[in-house]
Order: C-alpha cells, then structure tokens, then sequence
C-alpha cells in the first residue's frame, strides 16, 4: 500500500437541500405560581372639589305622553258656571244669545201682513231675557228687513234696556220696496256680516229669525245659506206665510230640530211660537230634547268619495297634522258600507295623495286605501293617522284628478249612484294651468262631483276651474289654516252630503251640457281629432302645431268652423249652439300628454 496523499481541496456547496416537514406542536405549560403580595402604602389625602362644568346640550325629546282624562266635561264646565255667575238667572235663552229678526218688505207684504209680523216680533222678544249691560248673559237683538237686498232696522247698540227695544220694535213703519224676495241672499248677509260683528265664544248661540210671505227668488241661495249656517254653528227658523218648500227641503239635513220651518201663527194660536222656544231660542245643548228627528234619504243616495290629499311641499307638517284631522272628521258624515266589495248599499271611501311626479310611472298619486279596503270609519281614521305620511314632492292635482277618473273608479266593482271627489290643496299647483281646466272639465263632464278646499294661498281662478257649480255649494278657500276654519269644512260638508245625496243640484250643470255632449261623443268614437272653433271668416290651418297654444274669443253672435285633422272637411255649426262660450279642446292618441281645454262665458279671457 502506498503512501497516503495529500488532502483535496475543499468542494463547493452543494444546492440547499428541501424544509422539513413541521414537527408537532409542543404541549401548552401550565399557569405559573402565584405572585407574591405587594407592599401597602398609605392611602393619599382626598383631592378638592373641582369647579362646575359648562351646561351640557339638550337631551332628545322624550315621547309624546297619553291624552289626560278630562275630569270635568264641558257641561259640568257650564253648569258650574251658571251655578257661581252673578249674572246667570235661570231665563231664557239659556246660554248668551245673538238674535236677528228679518222681515219680509217685498213687492206682496200689505200693511196688514207686515203689522203682523211686528206683532210676533213684540211677542217673542216680550218672552225673553234681554242683554241690558256687559254681562255675557241674555239676548241682544238686531232687526233687518229684506228684499233683494238686507237693511238694517234697528242695531244692537241702538237700544241699552229691553223697554227700549220694545219702543223701537213698536215704531218700525211699513215699506213697501217693490221689488221681489231673496231670502237667501238675505241669510247669506245675516251670516256673512251681521254675525261677524256680534259676540264671540264656544257657548254663544246664534239665532236668526225670518219671516217670508212666498216663494224665494232663488233656490240655489237658500241652499247655499243653509250650508253656511251650519258651518257657522247658527239656527235658522223661518216664518213661513205661504211657500215652504224649497226652505223645508235644504233644513231636512239637520237632525238636532234646531232649523225649524214654521207656520206663521193666526190670532190665539201658540204652537208654532212655542216650538220656537222650545227648539231654538231656549234650547240647552246639554240636555237635548224632543226635538231632535230623523233624517229620511232616498232610495239608491249612496256615494264613492275619493279624498285628494295635498301632502307636498307647500304645506308644513303641522297643517298637515291638522289636515289628517280633518279628513278624519269628514268620515263621520258618510253611512260606511259593512260589505264594499258585495254589497251595493253604503258609502265607500278611498284615500289618495299626491306623489312626488315620475314620468317613468303612469300613476301621478299614491293611493292609501281604495274603496273596498276598509268597512268602518274606525279603520279608515286610523291608518290616517298611522300610515300616512307627508312626500314633500310638487303638487300635480291635474294628473291626479286623471288617474282618479281614468283609473280608481272605472276599477271599482259595483260604482254607487254619486261619485264625489273632495281635493284639498294647500297651493302652488305645477301643472299647465290648461291641463288643470281640462281635466276638472272631464270629470265634470262624466257626472264627478268635485268639491275643492283650498287651504293656501292657491290662485282663485284655478280653484274654481276645478270645483264643480255652484261654486258657493263646491268651494271653500281658508287660507291659512288654524282650527276654527277646520271646523267650519266639517259642519259645511254635512248639508252638501245631504244636497248631493237629494239631488239638488245637477251633475254635469246645464251650463256645460252642450261641450259635455261634443266631448262625450268624440270619446265614445275613440278617434284622435283636434276641435278648433273660431269666427267663421278666418281660415284655419289644418297642422296639429298651429292648434297648441291657441285660444280664441268667441264672440256672442258668431258661428263657428270645425275642422278633423284627419280629412279636408269643414262644418257649420251656428252660434245659437254655444250661446256665447268659448271652446279650446285637444284630444291625442298618447294618454299621458297634456290635454287642453278652457271654457268660460262671454268671450272672457282667464289666462
């Protein structure tokens, strides 16, 4: 064996070789022992008082508390009064009274007729305890006579003690105006004025006394005074010589016995003065008497009411709490139908509201609930208060009053006899005023009763387009909201249910009866057509553009042109046809683009 070599040199490292697999987790160790205890040291001296903070903010406001128990009602309120007044002498009237006498002075009163008159006048205020001083107790009188128009005989300040005003009774004259009788616009000046400027309060009684020796000049008058009258909280009673039709028909809504229509009473005979008393003048609200009756209704009266619910922008959210109240309280007028979807007697109500506009949607209203939803009053007040909320859009109550007649009734099962639509609008309608116009005229022009409460500063011309005539039966403008004006609509609309149920006034009027039928025919041919009426001489271009925008004045004795789009025919038609009104209508296939339409009288330009 040989020797053993020298040692290499040393090689390069080889190439890192693979990780390993990772092992197993080693056991977790146990808690170690416990520490040792510290030291205790002495506890330091206690630090001084700081200074007072600065106020914090103001917490959230906590939830609205339950209504109290009242402890006393408003009876017991009186009564207790009436037990510790000075004033109070158990006399009639009962409560502070504010009495007005009007007597008849038409071209057919005689001396005769009118001294008797006098004569009950005397007796009556004989009877009753008279206000001689401040204290709110007794009656004050006013005398007025009427014709066509109202004057005043003898004022409340006219007379400072009950002799006096016998005196002053006793030298009224007889007149004798010659001019025929209006003794509802005689009531309505009564209510507008005379009682605006007596005595105020939630107990006072208002009384106005008539004495009539025929027939009225108006129908419509007296109807619209009844409606008044009850708005303002006042009793009518009514001497009656001859004709009492017409007056006895507009006070059968009222169910309290309080407007009464009265025979006038021959020599000896007390009755008709005794109900008198006993119905009106004394009447004691807080122990009601016989004198209450019932209202009797025609066969098939029953109604569909969709209320039209402004919930926009332009109104605040405390009207709109009012507003809720509102249409709560307008629900007790209507006998609700226990079956609505089977059942075809009882009254039906739907809610609608408007909606912000989507020209994505077809429908321009939120709906709340149709008229087969609810069967009770109880329901219906109370998803008003729960679920409906205000949507603080812009205000559309053309396209809203569209969908309600196009859409909401047409799919209703068993549609009642009156379709009644109440719009309340707080205002700033933005809609082309035309479309409003054409839209109120085709409900009114399919039997759609609108009657329209107008709680802001609306444009006046554009609420009466939309209320139905008479505008003084469909109409009320309030202005700013506040609780008396809210009242009034709900002791208005119980004699305008009552009206619309009797059938007083027609539906469409006659004074739209010759534009409903041109409209109503060129409906039922389904036919897209442009209607021009212009004087005859002109000659009319037969382009779709050259009719937007155009409204003619039609004078009293010219006739008219009609033109149809569709061919190159022209038609007479005489003026006799319209008498005196202009016409603007524009029909197209497209549902949803604003229709135009305008009518007025005598050629007047509304725009």
């Amino acid at each position: 064996m040989g020797r053993k070599g020298a040692k290499g040199h040393r090689g390069f490292l080889g190439d890192m070789g693979q990780k390993g697999v990772v092992g197993d987790p080693g056991i977790p160790g146990g808690p170690g022992p416990k520490g040792f205890r510290g030291l205790t040291l002495t506890v330091g001296l206690k630090g001084e008082e700081g200074s007072q903070g600065p106020q914090g903010p103001p917490g959230r406001r906590g939830p609205k508390g339950m209504a109290g128990q009242r402890v006393y009602s408003q009876c017991d309120l009186i009564q207790f009064m009436q037990d510790h007044s000075p004033c109070w002498k158990e006399k009639c009237p009962v409560y502070p009274t504010e009495l007005v006498f009007a007597l008849d002075q038409s071209y057919d009163i005689t001396e005769q007729r009118f001294n008797e008159t006098r004569d009950i006048i005397i007796s009556i205020v004989n009877d009753l305890h008279i206000r001689e001083n401040n204290c709110p107790v007794g009656a004050r009188v006013v005398v007025v006579s009427f014709d066509l128009d109202t004057n005043y005989l003898i004022r409340g300040s006219d007379y400072h003690s009950k002799k006096q005003l016998l005196q002053l009774l006793s030298q009224i004259k007889y007149q004798n105006s010659g001019e025929v009788r209006d003794i509802g616009n005689s009531m309505k000046f009564v209510a507008r004025n005379i009682f605006k400027r007596m005595l105020a309060g939630a107990n006072v009684q208002r009384v106005a006394v008539f004495f009539s020796n025929g027939q009225s000049a108006s129908r419509s008058s007296i109807i619209t005074a009844t409606m008044e009258f009850s708005a303002l909280d006042i009793s009518p009673a009514v001497f009656a010589f001859n004709e009492r039709v017409s007056l006895e028909e507009a006070f059968e809504f009222d169910n309290t016995g309080t407007f009464q229509v009265l025979p006038v009473p021959p020599n000896g005979e007390y009755e008709p003065l005794e109900r008198l008393r006993h119905c009106t003048l004394c009447y004691d609200k807080c122990f009601p008497n016989t004198c209450k009756k019932e209202i009797f209704l025609p066969e098939n009266s029953y109604m569909d009411v969709a209320f039209l619910l402004d919930n926009s922008r332009n109104i605040t959210s405390d009207e709109f709490k009012d507003v809720k109240a509102l249409v709560s309280s307008m629900l007790d007028n209507f006998d609700i139908a226990s079956d609505p979807v089977t059942s075809d007697s009882g009254d039906r109500i739907a809610l609608l509201s408007y909606s912000p506009w989507d020209r994505r949607k077809k429908d321009a209203v939120k709906t709340e609930f149709e008229f087969t939803t609810y069967d009770n009053q109880a329901l219906m007040k109370r998803h008003i208060q729960t679920y409906l909320q205000q949507l603080n859009g812009e205000s559309t109550i053309g396209r809203a009053l569209l969908w309600t007649v196009e859409y909401l009734f047409p799919g209703t099962p068993k549609l009642r006899k009156h379709r009644v639509i109440f719009v309340v609008s707080a205002g700033g309608n933005h809609e082309r005023k035309e479309f409003l116009k054409k839209m109120a005229l085709k409900a009114k022009c399919q039997g759609y009763v609108i009657f329209v409460i107008s709680l802001g500063s609306t444009h006046k011309e554009d609420m009466e387009e939309l209320a139905s005539h008479p505008l003084d039966h469909h109409l009320i403008q309030l202005g700013r909201i506040h609780k008396p004006d809210l009242d009034y609509v709900v002791k208005f609309l119980k004699p305008f249910v009552y009206s619309v149920r009797r059938g007083f006034n027609q539906y469409p009027p006659l004074m739209l009866e010759n534009i409903c039928r041109l409209i109503n025919s060129k409906e039922e041919d389904n036919q897209s057509i442009n209607l021009l009426f212009t004087p005859e001489p002109q000659e009319m271009s037969s382009g779709e553009n050259s009719f937007i925008g155009q409204e003619l004045s039609v004078g009293r004795d010219s006739s008219f042109v009609l033109e149809d789009s569709g061919s190159d025919h022209l038609a007479y038609i005489p003026s006799q046809m319209f008498m005196s009104q202009k016409l603007t209508t524009k029909y197209e296939k497209d549902q949803d683009s604003e229709e135009i339409a305008s009518l007025t009288a005598d050629g007047e330009d509304t725009r």
